[in-house]
């Protein structure tokens, strides 16, 4: 057990250098949020070719916008490896398949960017795509730039796939594309997704707004298998495990966030309500991006439960930007305890049941000096998913009956901030 505390030592000094190359150009000050066309409609390409096209960005953009989803801070519309044409055109430039978008993509930006949403796209660091053999980004770098700011493009995905030949590093290709995005003089975000090779962690926020810091994640709660890529495993408690070795609080920072991929939420028969609440729970409280892989046209009253919730958005756009820490694991019993600190001196914390299903509910607690706080502190407790207040306690707080991948997830509050009206503000991010 350790109280939640800032890291010391050559860490901590590390991380404060890492903080202080923050890639900022305006955009993404806090985690972005908003859509990305992988699994919608496909099994998240596992089949080979994501049907993405025109109509889906269009009808997504407009029930988005119908669900009052903008308003919360889901901005960004992003298609992934599925838009482009197979070749280049004749002056070398990247294209859209032209049959899934026949009136361009600067006639998609235009429409998105109507409705008050930005546009993003996706291309490989390498020398092709990761499917479809579409053409990747190396030598065409700058090229590539312009073209992307010429459309008006907002957010640039840069997968790893096709890696080039000779002595290179990740750190020079994605400062490289890095440079040349700037220099087109249009801030877009720079979404690098090396899958944490090179210990991104360490550089990625210098030339990136995300960056991924593990293999993909698929919609499965528990899938240790391994893919290219850092990490122990695709699940949602895989990637859990990996957050925890890394310590989030280390490396995220306004205008550089971790990327632990895509959220699966309620995403066919793999993963259910609980385990979809739980996933949007961590990756809530670990200032994620909350980018989801799955279909938002018609959003069903569970779906929308997890996505709307004000409290949780407000957890993952805290301008204090301090990422959750796991700061107790009993592997035994599956219980997990992460917390971090609010703008507003409050406390966001979450009481993991990290257990496969079939083991029984369990009573778990957190006590205030866990939190930094005096032991005989009295505090207010607010369950962010029941969106209920449970009370004003002394010491800690018990929760009972945590159902196996569940989480209570709370927000407290010292009772003089209670009472001074300071708790569950929201302001979405840019």
């Amino acid at each position: 057990m350790r109280s939640l505390s800032i890291a010391h030592g050559p860490v901590k000094v590390l991380a404060l250098l890492h903080a202080a190359l923050a890639y900022d150009n305006g955009m993404a000050r806090r985690p972005p949020m908003g859509w990305n066309s992988w699994c919608t409609d496909s099994l998240c390409n596992l089949a080979g070719h994501d049907p993405c096209n025109e109509h889906m960005v269009i009808s997504t953009v407009d029930a988005m916008v119908a669900q009052g989803m903008p308003e919360l801070g889901y901005n960004y519309v992003t298609l992934d490896d599925c838009w482009s044409a197979k070749e280049r055109d004749a002056s070398g430039n990247l294209q859209p398949e032209p049959r899934a978008f026949p009136n361009g993509i600067k006639y998609l930006a235009d429409y998105v960017h109507a409705r008050g949403l930005y546009l993003g796209l996706y291309t490989c660091v390498g020398m092709k795509t990761c499917k479809g053999d579409r053409p990747g980004s190396f030598g065409h770098y700058e090229q590539d730039a312009k073209t992307l700011a010429g459309w008006g493009v907002d957010l640039v995905k840069m997968d790893h796939c096709g890696y080039p030949p000779g002595n290179h590093t990740d750190k020079e290709l994605y400062g490289n594309m890095s440079a040349a995005l700037n220099a087109t003089g249009r801030p877009m975000t720079f979404s690098l997704c090396s899958w944490g090779e090179a210990s991104v962690w360490e550089w990625g926020a210098g030339v990136a707004q995300m960056y991924r810091i593990a293999m993909d994640h698929l919609p499965f709660f528990n899938l240790p298998s391994m893919a290219a890529g850092q990490g122990l495993g695709q699940g949602t408690i895989q990637v859990a495990e990996w957050m925890a070795v890394l310590q989030p609080s280390l490396w995220s920072r306004p205008f550089g966030w971790m990327d632990p991929d895509f959220l699966m939420t309620l995403w066919g028969g793999t993963m259910d309500f609980i385990a979809s609440r739980t996933e949007y729970s961590l990756w809530a409280m670990w200032s994620a991006p909350l980018l989801i892989a799955t279909d938002v046209r018609n959003l069903t009253a569970e779906k929308a439960s997890i996505l709307l919730n004000k409290e949780a958005i407000a957890i993952n756009q805290d301008a204090l930007a301090h990422a959750a820490d796991r700061l107790r694991n009993d592997s035994a019993t599956g219980e997990q305890l992460w917390a971090r600190p609010l703008a507003n001196g409050d406390r966001a914390v979450l009481l993991f049941h990290s257990c496969l299903p079939g083991g029984a509910p369990r009573t778990m607690n957190v006590s205030w000096a866990e939190l930094g706080w005096e032991a005989g502190a009295r505090a207010a407790v607010r369950d962010i998913w029941a969106h209920e207040d449970r009370g004003v306690f002394s010491g800690g707080y018990t929760a009972v009956d945590i159902s196996c991948r569940d989480v209570a997830f709370l927000r407290i509050s010292k009772a003089a901030a209670v009472a001074n009206g300071t708790r569950h503000s929201v302001v979405p991010g840019k």
